[in-house]
């Protein structure tokens, strides 16, 4: 009979009010480094960002070309985070500008966001930036108390427009219309908060 026991399929499990069965805390290694080539098709996130295929390889190339840098947030083997950094953009203002931002969904709420732009921060000083500044698309405020937090402060506003080509050859026109925030570097340093 042990056999049938094994066998039998289990359709529902009691469980207290709240429903929870075991809970816990799980600590994974995060590693922020620069990107590399086999990071690039794994940044799409199982297919989320497919269609910025392009947007990803033209970071990488700033990277590979020294007009920027692209980091990583590696949290157990996977590229869970990635900000990147040009160098080119806003050199005649000595400002270095940081782009592109984000945190796999599984991975936010631990910290990833704040640790990449501090790294990403510390690139730049060892660039030989002062500044650095970002933009915050304005259907996006909810972010803007994370910036506040690492120290950046409304500069003022962007608008305009960039396009990309999808992997399969589609045209797509993005209109930007964002908040510009800065930060000079060395005066007051990021906070590692939770995002």
């Amino acid at each position: 009979m042990a056999g049938v026991a094994a066998n039998r399929q289990i359709d529902h499990i009691d469980t207290p009010a709240g429903g929870s069965l075991d809970r816990g805390t799980i600590v994974l290694p995060v590693t922020i480094r620069t990107a590399s080539a086999d990071d690039l098709p794994r940044l799409e996130w199982f297919g989320l960002h497919t269609p910025h295929r392009g947007i990803i390889a033209h970071a990488y190339g700033m990277q590979q070309s020294g007009a920027g840098a692209m980091l990583v947030a590696e949290v157990s083997g996977f590229p869970a985070g990635q900000v990147c950094v040009d160098f080119a953009r806003k050199r005649h203002q000595g400002r270095a500008t940081l782009w592109a931002l984000r945190v796999f969904e599984p991975f936010r709420g631990q910290g990833l966001g704040a640790r990449l732009v501090t790294a990403a921060e510390r690139v730049a000083v060892a660039r030989g930036f002062r500044h650095t500044e970002l933009g915050v698309d304005r259907d996006n405020g909810r972010v803007l108390p994370f910036y506040e937090r690492l120290g950046y402060e409304a500069c003022g506003t962007e608008s305009g427009q960039y396009s990309y080509r999808t992997p399969d050859g589609v045209l797509v026109r993005v209109p930007i219309d964002q908040w510009l925030l800065h930060k000079m570097l060395g005066t007051a340093p990021s906070r590692l908060a939770a995002e």
